[in-house]
């Protein structure tokens, strides 16, 4: 699963079924692009973890968007 993100708060992680999205609840410490673990398709609170030990704490909001939803998500486009 790949990381995408921070822009402002909000991230997001792909995956094969489609993105999951959310904000982070304190500091984003995960870089765009890093390879994370602990993602699940489901939206609450979740911990995101990288390679490197950093953890992160996403509030998911929505899951299994396509290219287009997740533009919309991030633009705040409904």
């Amino acid at each position: 699963m790949k990381f995408l993100g921070p822009y402002a708060d909000r991230v997001a992680a792909e995956l094969a079924e489609g993105y999951v999205v959310g904000t982070c609840v304190g500091d984003c410490v995960i870089e765009h692009g890093t390879m994370i673990r602990g993602v699940i398709r489901r939206t609450g609170e979740q911990q995101w973890s990288d390679g490197d030990g950093h953890d992160l704490t996403v509030m998911v909001e929505d899951f299994d968007l396509d290219e287009a939803g997740l533009r919309n998500w991030a633009t705040a486009v409904e």
